[in-house]
């Protein structure tokens, strides 16, 4: 189990993990109606299901036509099912009901495009579409997803996948915690064990966590932003918290989030126009962008980038990739490695052509330079992972900032290698150490260490590693390898950075 689940995870993208994570869930929901284990009716959820993703589907393609623009559609899965599990069930002679899912849907969906500052969408879709329903036909949500017991378990089980491929366990413990706390606050103590059990066992808190908390493009970046956005959202869904007559819902507490993470975050959609295509090593080439308008990022920082793929696969449209260019930069930079089999998305990155044009959004991650400019540094890169050190190596050479920093740059050839003249003008005007570790050549081809970076050179290069501040960036199994061995060699956690996409 610890082997297969890490494989999965690293099988899928964050957003076809949740449509497998959601489409089960309607599954086991159309089962246990079936069984006469739900109040809903098996014929009602899927004319429900069938509705909502007509209405999404529809709403998001009629956007797309008219503002021209590249599509996610796992995104409109992903709301449609979410949808589907929260909105309350309607059967095809109910007219109300069935005007309330059309209405939530088109809501969702329209906001992504309407609700926008600087292209870039405000609110959870889900949210927003719940409360549109409520307050304009009267028929709010009710999270009837959470009300059984066979379905908060595989609530359970699913997102807590979820969220170990996005890492925000430290987001959803403060959620948690503050539901609870919100909800020993506003109970009174004779009632308290009922309220506890009831939100624990009945309430959305759970599904609303895994499935809307940890959305990508709404929710709060940087370590403490995301925490903050975690307590606003877990308090104000505690049930019976109010302001006076005022009760909050886990719809209304999402939207009153979004606005804290709209303030507290990165904002805006860029368009990115290609300028050029440069190769930089074998397999290896960086696109080189204009933006519509400036980025202000940090230099190791990513980027979700979306393009427009006629026939996209099971790993969709949509990309985090770091920023390889440094701050202040009139042009944005693009380091990607192509493979035989590479992805639909990467194929049509591949054909991008002067002024085709890709977008980008949501500016985040934390795996950036310490202020502490007299901090030691060791970077270890393997192959492309070398595009954050890439930003962060050219900010400092536009600073002319020398700091204490030694690269171990691993890869299988020499014609690998990325950046090369890059890192020997830093060798002479910072004082940047490199090594290169070459895997598969023969020695005699070059001058550099052979075979894969291991303890022993990471030694040799760095005697005083347990002083460095350690900055790993590359495949993920090379990651988690190298965490392991940092420990052995008594460098603590705490002192180790690790490049992380959480849509990837």
């Amino acid at each position: 189990m610890r082997t297969i689940i890490p494989r999965l995870l690293n099988g899928v993208t964050m957003y076809r993990l949740m449509i497998y994570y959601l489409a089960a869930l309607v599954v086991a929901a159309f089962a246990l109606a079936l069984a006469g284990k739900l109040f809903v009716t098996p014929l009602a959820l899927a004319f429900s299901l069938l509705v909502i993703t007509a209405s999404c589907w529809l709403t998001n393609r009629g956007f797309g036509y008219l503002l021209r623009l590249p599509l996610n559609r796992e995104s409109v899965y992903i709301t449609a099912l979410i949808l589907a599990l929260v909105m309350p069930a309607a059967a095809p002679t109910d007219p109300q009901a069935v005007a309330a899912l059309v209405l939530a849907s088109v809501a969702a969906i329209a906001s992504k495009f309407l609700l926008t500052i600087g292209h870039k969408h405000i609110f959870n879709p889900v949210a927003l579409g719940a409360v549109a329903s409520g307050v304009l036909v009267g028929v709010p949500a009710v999270w009837w997803v959470s009300g059984n017991p066979v379905m908060l378990v595989l609530v359970m089980l699913g997102g807590l996948l979820v969220t170990k491929k996005v890492q925000r366990f430290d987001m959803l413990a403060v959620y948690l915690l503050a539901n609870l706390a919100a909800i020993g606050l506003v109970t009174p103590p004779a009632m308290l064990g009922t309220a506890l059990r009831q939100g624990l066992l009945y309430s959305p808190l759970f599904f609303a966590g895994f499935a809307m908390l940890t959305e990508p493009m709404t929710a709060a970046h940087g370590k403490y932003a995301r925490l903050v956005y975690g307590a606003i959202v877990g308090a104000l869904t505690a049930p019976g918290v109010h302001i006076g007559s005022f009760f909050f819902s886990p719809q209304i507490a999402f939207l009153v989030g979004n606005l804290f993470a709209w303030v507290a975050s990165p904002k805006g959609r860029f368009r990115m126009t290609l300028l050029r295509v440069e190769k930089i090593a074998a397999d290896c080439y960086e696109f080189i962008f204009h933006p519509d308008r400036r980025l202000d990022f940090l230099p190791g920082q990513y980027l979700d980038w979306t393009l427009a793929v006629p026939a996209p696969d099971s790993r969709g449209n949509r990309r985090a990739f770091t920023i390889a260019s440094a701050p202040g930069e009139d042009h944005v930079r693009l380091g990607v490695k192509f493979y035989p089999d590479s992805s639909a998305f990467k194929r049509q990155l591949s054909a991008l052509r002067p002024g085709d044009a890709i977008y980008g959004s949501q500016i985040a991650g934390t795996f950036t330079l310490p202020r502490d400019a007299d901090q030691k540094l060791l970077f270890i890169a393997g192959g492309i992972g070398i595009t954050p050190f890439r930003s962060m190596i050219q900010h400092l050479l536009n600073r002319g900032e020398r700091r204490d920093v030694i690269l171990l740059y691993g890869n299988r050839r020499i014609d690998d290698i990325a950046y090369a003249e890059l890192l020997e003008r830093a060798r002479r005007e910072i004082g940047l150490r490199v090594a290169h570790v070459i895997s598969d050549d023969p020695a005699e081809r070059h001058n550099h260490h052979s075979g894969f970076i291991d303890a022993g050179i990471m030694l040799r290069e760095a005697p005083d590693i347990a002083e460095r501040l350690v900055f790993i960036s590359g495949p993920q199994p090379m990651v988690s390898k190298f965490r392991r061995m940092l420990q052995r060699c008594g460098v603590p956690r705490r002192n180790v950075r690790t490049d992380f996409f959480p849509g990837f």
